[in-house]
C-alpha cells in the first residue's frame, strides 16, 4: 500500500509539473511552483508592446526582456532574491516605454543674420571757392580801403583759411589822370594796403604776392567818371 501511494505521488508531480508553464522568456521552467511576478513581467512587457510608446522606446522593452531573462534563468538556480529584483526593474522599464514620448521637434533654425549695409561713402569734400575773387576799389587818388572793400577782404581770408594751399597775387591798378610814374606808385600803395589788410586778419604773407600795373590794364575806357572808378581797383588773382 505504500508503495502505491509513493508512486501515485510521484504521478501527481508528474502531472503539475507537465501542466504549468513550460518556459519563461525562452527559459525553460524547471520548477513545480513559479512566483507570480514571473507572469505579471511578462504582461507588463506584453503590454508596453502594444502601447503607442513602444514605437519611441523600443530599446527599454527589449532590455526588459533580457532582464526577465536573466531573473528566469537565476531563479531556478535559487537565487530568488535576485531574480525578483530583476522582475522588479524589467517591469518597471516596461511601464516607463508606455509613458514614451516621441522626440521634441527640432528648434527652428536661426533667423538669418542682419545684413548691416555698408556705411555710406564720405561726402566729398566742400567745393573750392571760385578761382577768382571780386576786385576791391578805392576812391580817386587814395590807397585807403573803403568799407566795402574790406568786405571782400574779409570773404577772401575765409577762402584762404579753408583752402591753405591757395597763394593771391595782389595786382594794384589806376585810371589814367595824373602820371605814369605816380600811377604806378599809387598802384602799390593800393596793392600794399590789401596785403596789409590780409596778413592782419592771420594769412601769411608768404601767401600773398602785390605787384602794380599802374595804369597800363583798365577793365573800362577812362573816358568816363563811372569807366575810371572801375580802373581804380586792386584784383585778387589766384596764381596757385
Amino acid at each position: 500500500m505504500r508503495g502505491k501511494l509513493i508512486l501515485l505521488g510521484f504521478v501527481l508531480l508528474f502531472v503539475m509539473v507537465g501542466c504549468g508553464p513550460q518556459s519563461y522568456f525562452g527559459v525553460r521552467n524547471k520548477a513545480m511552483i513559479v512566483p507570480a511576478e514571473f507572469g505579471q513581467t511578462e504582461a507588463a512587457i506584453a503590454s508596453s508592446e502594444r502601447s503607442a510608446g513602444a514605437k519611441y522606446c523600443p530599446e527599454k522593452i527589449a532590455k526588459a526582456k533580457e532582464m526577465g531573462k536573466q531573473a528566469a534563468e537565476i531563479y531556478w538556480i535559487c537565487r530568488t532574491a535576485e531574480a525578483m529584483s530583476l522582475l522588479e526593474q524589467a517591469r518597471n522599464l516596461a511601464k516607463e516605454a508606455e509613458s514614451c514620448q516621441p522626440p521634441p521637434p527640432p528648434p527652428p533654425p536661426p533667423p538669418p543674420a542682419k545684413v548691416i549695409p555698408p556705411p555710406p561713402p564720405p561726402p566729398p569734400p566742400p567745393a573750392r571757392e571760385p578761382n577768382s575773387f571780386h576786385s576791391v576799389n578805392f576812391d580817386f587818388g587814395k590807397s585807403n580801403l573803403k568799407p566795402e572793400a574790406k568786405v571782400e577782404l574779409d570773404r577772401a581770408v575765409k577762402i584762404m583759411q579753408d583752402n591753405p594751399d591757395v597763394v593771391l597775387e595782389l595786382q594794384g591798378n589806376t585810371d589814367n589822370v595824373g602820371t605814369s610814374a605816380y600811377n604806378q606808385a599809387l598802384g602799390k600803395r593800393r596793392a600794399e594796403a590789401v596785403l596789409d589788410y590780409m596778413k592782419d586778419k592771420g594769412i601769411d604773407p608768404n601767401r600773398l604776392k602785390e605787384v602794380s600795373f599802374g595804369e597800363g590794364k583798365p577793365v573800362a575806357p577812362n573816358t568816363t567818371a563811372a569807366g575810371r572808378a572801375q580802373n581804380r581797383r586792386v584784383d585778387l588773382v589766384i596764381i596757385k
